[in-house]
């Protein structure tokens, strides 16, 4: 074993220009090392930034939203159609949301629907899904003679053709 240590070291003793790179060689490796520092500095002035902005976002989340300014009101729940409203645009209002004022008129307790009528025609109404148990038993056991206002989503009609179908989703007085 010691043979070989001492064979190396004679070596590396006789040979000092062997382990030397050349001048060519040597000016290489210095641009490649001032490349990489050069590109090492513009990586940290760019994770210096991307600190900066995330300690703003820290310092925005950490605060409380402002109040809301005084005097301005919510946004009012638009005007319900009339019967009629629907009728006459129900290309625009299928599958959508909508609320509508009307009279009621027939009740099909047993279907759990009723019929809203306007001279254009009618709008079926299926309250059977609404989640208000109490809604339902006073559609079905009174006489209803004021108008009502349905929430629900607007369906086409029936295999048969007929009216439009309103799924309501709430029912008002």
């Amino acid at each position: 074993m010691h043979k070989w240590v001492l064979l190396l070291l004679t070596m590396a003793l006789l040979a000092p220009g062997a382990c030397m790179p050349d001048k060519k060689a040597q000016e290489e490796l210095q641009k490649e090392i001032q490349g990489l520092k050069t590109e090492i500095k513009a990586l940290q002035e760019k994770l210096a930034k991307l600190e900066a902005g995330q300690q703003e976002i820290l310092s925005l989340l950490q605060k409380p939203p402002a109040p809301p300014a005084a005097g301005v009101a919510p946004p009012a729940a638009p005007e319900p159609l009339s019967v009629s409203q629907l009728i006459k645009d129900k290309e625009r209002f299928m599958g959508t949301r909508v609320t509508v004022k009307g009279m009621p008129g027939t009740v099909l307790e047993h279907h759990q629907t009723m019929l809203m009528k306007a001279p254009e025609g009618m709008v079926e109404v299926y309250f059977g899904s609404l989640p208000d148990v109490k809604t339902v038993n006073r559609l079905t056991s009174t006489s209803l003679d004021q108008p009502l206002t349905v929430t629900g989503l607007v369906n086409p009609p029936g295999k048969g053709g007929g009216s439009l179908r309103i799924i309501a989703e709430a029912v008002e007085f």
